[in-house]
């Protein structure tokens, strides 16, 4: 074979492999959803407390726009993949360490804010909302509205003492745990107890549920005693004292 021949031909092989290896990978479908948190818990068949890290770009999907309630203006997904470690388990069954798969809409597989004027930022435990495809573990949602995960400024191992549904429930009670410190922030703690509260008693079950946000009545901010009592009385249809 001459020279020139076989430069031909190994110049198709190396396109021929490139091209099928292009054409190998595959993505799973995109899935939005924009629902509360709780018909996130219950929807999920996977919920785990637990970090990502070893994160790599996995790949980039073309797409003519997301289907609602994506943006139809998304023209590449960036999917990306890490490792997902469980730190404890509040729903379903993992093995300790499972690759996690999503997609976002730019590049960088960022999972979260790092800047830290962001929440996000300063979350130390986070329970994830999840699903297994294909051998891997996904997000429930992947965009839409809907979170990937709860996020608290509290440690796991500093929650109290209980088992890790109702540790979740008691954190989600407890506004220093979910980043509220300063009085002025209160008001949104009352907005994010609204979101976040019947989860919460589903996890701690209603009875300790009000003890709990009873509990709350008694701090000397203005805005939360009246933010707790008025949730007792409409949502838990319970008095305040």
């Amino acid at each position: 074979m001459s020279v020139p021949r076989f430069h031909a031909y190994l110049t198709i092989w190396l396109l021929c492999a490139v091209g099928c290896a292009a054409r190998a990978q595959e993505f799973p479908e995109w899935q939005g959803g924009g629902v509360s948190v709780d018909i996130e818990w219950e929807r999920a068949t996977i919920v785990a407390v637990g970090n990502v890290d070893n994160v790599t770009f996995y790949g980039e999907q073309k797409v003519n726009g997301l289907p609602w309630p994506g943006s139809v203006g998304v023209e590449k997904l960036y999917w990306c993949e890490g490792d997902f470690h469980v730190t404890a388990l509040l729903k379903g069954s993992l093995t300790k360490v499972e690759k996690y798969l999503w997609p976002l809409p730019r590049p960088g597989c960022e999972l979260y804010s790092h800047n830290p004027k962001m929440i996000a930022s300063r979350y130390k435990t986070r329970v994830w909302f999840l699903r297994e495809e294909g051998g891997l573990l996904r997000p429930l949602y992947d965009g839409g509205g809907a979170r990937a995960f709860i996020g608290f400024c509290a440690a796991w191992a500093d929650g109290d003492p209980l088992p890790p549904r109702q540790r979740v429930g008691a954190l989600l009670l407890t506004p220093s745990a979910d980043c509220v410190t300063a009085p002025g922030e209160m008001r949104h703690y009352i907005n994010y107890l609204w979101q976040v509260g019947d989860l919460a008693c589903l996890l701690l079950g209603k009875e300790e549920c009000i003890r709990r946000v009873r509990s709350l009545t008694a701090s000397r901010n203005v805005a939360l005693r009246k933010g707790a009592c008025e949730y007792l009385e409409k949502e838990l249809e319970t008095n305040c004292e």
